[in-house]
């Protein structure tokens, strides 16, 4: 297989298709039982912060190849949609990536410092514009980016209608759910897992000389 480039390739697509929201799922699944990150809470569960930061950093990893296996897919139908959602969702991981080491000095501050000065050097660091602007905003681009390639696979017959409509959903569960427990935000990544897991098995199951030109739509059902 790794003689082989377009195999190689394709199984690492079809994979990290199905690892990132795997990853996701259990990032949740494991994060300390509360809604609020409080010094407290980071405390009492210091091991859960770190697998769970852990799980978020690997799944935002397998990011990586799932926007160039998407952006691949699109090479002959949708180049120009190929083009921009992988640069803005290369750009959004990298970006996301760096957010998830704030885990680690949260709970580095709450083992060190009383809660309330932890949770002004955390309000602070916010507040920073290097950290905003250069840090926290540019990683929603990845999802921006993930969105774009996904409406550049439905206009090009690959996936579909549901398949971006679910991916959605899973995208907005967490952000519309962040007041509750991890394990109900949780649920945003079993819509990733639909989305993402058929788009997987149509890759996993594709010819290599499928992939190396980019899936076509899948033939129709029968009546």
């Amino acid at each position: 297989m790794l003689k082989n480039p377009d195999s190689f390739r394709r199984i690492v697509a079809g994979i990290a298709l199905l690892a990132w929201p795997v990853l996701e799922f259990l990032a949740f699944l494991t994060s300390p039982p509360s809604a609020t990150h409080a010094p407290a809470v980071f405390r009492a569960h210091p091991d859960l912060v770190q697998v769970s930061g852990l799980l978020f950093l690997w799944a935002t990893l397998s990011l990586i190849p799932v926007v160039l296996a998407l952006a691949h897919l699109l090479r002959r139908g949708a180049p120009v949609a190929g083009n921009v959602g992988a640069a803005l969702g290369l750009l959004g991981t990298g970006h996301a990536l760096t957010l998830f080491t704030t885990d680690f000095y949260d709970l580095a501050l709450a083992q060190t410092l009383p809660d309330a000065r932890a949770e002004l050097v955390t309000a602070r660091t916010g507040e920073l514009w290097g950290f905003l602007y250069g840090m926290l905003l540019p990683g929603f681009l990845s999802h921006v980016g993930l969105f774009v390639l996904l409406i550049g696979l439905l206009r090009a017959g690959i996936v579909p209608w549901w398949v971006p409509v679910a991916a959605l959903a899973g995208t907005l569960t967490p952000f519309l759910t962040q007041d509750r427990v991890p394990a109900v935000q949780a649920l945003g990544a079993l819509f990733h897992l639909a989305a993402y897991g058929w788009i997987a098995l149509r890759v996993l199951r594709a010819s290599d000389g499928a992939w190396r030109a980019g899936l076509t739509a899948p033939p129709a059902s029968p009546v």
